[in-house]
């Protein structure tokens, strides 16, 4: 009887990588050192391989064509809920740390025993692979990414738990079924499909989306026990190179401008804390104002998001059952000047 596949079974797992076109390796087996599981939720990861065949349309005599031929190939990865787990100790990076240096580009500033921070580095490209297995069926398909770029990261609050969605690319992804079948290059530098890790070892416990002690601080005023809904969307700029003429696939990954923007809904009120926040809404030229994001009360479970330097958008009043809510719409944070790179920073402490 046939086995069948649940996302119940899987186990993934991230590696930066040394090299983008490819796996870390030994003589073309896979170099597992550096490995961090990512916990996920059940129905979260889809992955895509894009590798469509060419249409050859020369005449024929016919209506019919005759057979294409590969065309370029990539593969792009979407999932949904990852829950954000910091270390659980304050001075230690969480499991999630390789998906956080490729979207900064960068290693975290660590401070022993007080905080982890992340920064952005223009000049950093540090991809990835994402490897995932059912565990415990090895006659499973079991599948693996090379070079993985995160390109939009969107970070969601006040739900059960604080979580992110992650959208990304890929140079492309194999299989262990079909292993054989893929071309050197597609292997990504493999002679031999990689073998499962041993059992991991993940740190820290989820962080729930809100709160006691949590704080939403917009242009210097804390509205954190109107705000209903909340969202911050982080669009990377990094994007692959795959139009060169020696390779089907991408062989580098490069940097376009990056953009945050948040985005809330609060109870609509008149405190003075909110009518700041309407009245740089509705000014032109206004100082652009800051939020700075407070989630989780426990030491080494705690992360504050700052974004600086928001334009707000014009703001909406919008009935909501027997409540008014504000909206901010999609407003977009920047750096403080020109060379500086100072538009966000996400700090566990």
């Amino acid at each position: 009887m046939a086995n069948y596949d649940s996302p119940r079974y899987w186990r993934w797992y991230a590696q930066q990588q040394t090299v983008f076109t490819g796996f870390n390796n030994t003589a073309g087996t896979w170099t597992n050192a550096g490995w961090s599981p990512i916990r996920l939720d059940a129905d979260s990861v889809n992955r895509t391989r894009n590798a469509p065949y060419s249409r050859f349309p020369v005449l024929t005599g016919t209506r019919s064509e005759v057979v294409g031929i590969r065309g370029r190939k990539n593969a792009t990865f979407s999932i949904r809920g990852v829950p954000i787990i910091p270390s659980g100790v304050a001075g230690t990076i969480p499991d999630l740390d390789i998906l956080f240096q490729c979207a900064f580009g960068q290693a975290a500033t660590v401070v022993a025993s007080t905080s982890v921070t992340y920064s952005l580095l223009g000049t950093g490209y540090l991809p990835f692979s994402l490897l995932g297995w059912p565990h415990g069926v090895t006659s499973l398909t079991a599948q693996a990414l090379w070079g993985c770029i995160i390109t939009r990261i969107v970070f969601n609050f006040n739900g059960l738990f604080l979580t992110m969605d992650v959208d990304g690319m890929a140079g492309n992804m194999i299989d262990s079924t079909g292993f054989a079948a893929f071309d050197t290059l597609g292997k990504g530098g493999l002679t031999t499909y990689p073998a499962e890790p041993s059992s991991p070892t993940v740190n820290g416990q989820p962080i729930a989306g809100f709160g006691s002690g949590y704080t939403t601080t917009l242009d210097s005023g804390s509205i954190e026990l109107k705000v209903r809904t909340r969202s911050i969307t982080w669009e990377t700029g990094l994007e692959l190179v795959q139009d060169v003429e020696g390779s089907p696939y991408p062989i580098a990954v490069v940097g376009g401008p990056r953009r945050f923007s948040l985005a809330l809904s609060a109870l609509n009120d008149d405190t003075s804390a909110l009518n700041a926040i309407k009245t740089a809404c509705d000014t032109d030229n206004v100082s652009p104002i800051n939020l700075v994001s407070v989630s989780g009360t426990a030491a080494g479970s705690i992360m504050t998001f700052n974004l600086n330097n928001i334009q707000p958008n014009a703001f909406n009043l919008r009935d909501n059952g027997n409540m008014v809510d504000f909206e901010l719409p999609a407003s977009y944070a920047h750096a403080s000047a020109v060379g500086l790179e100072n538009d966000a920073t996400i700090s566990f402490t």
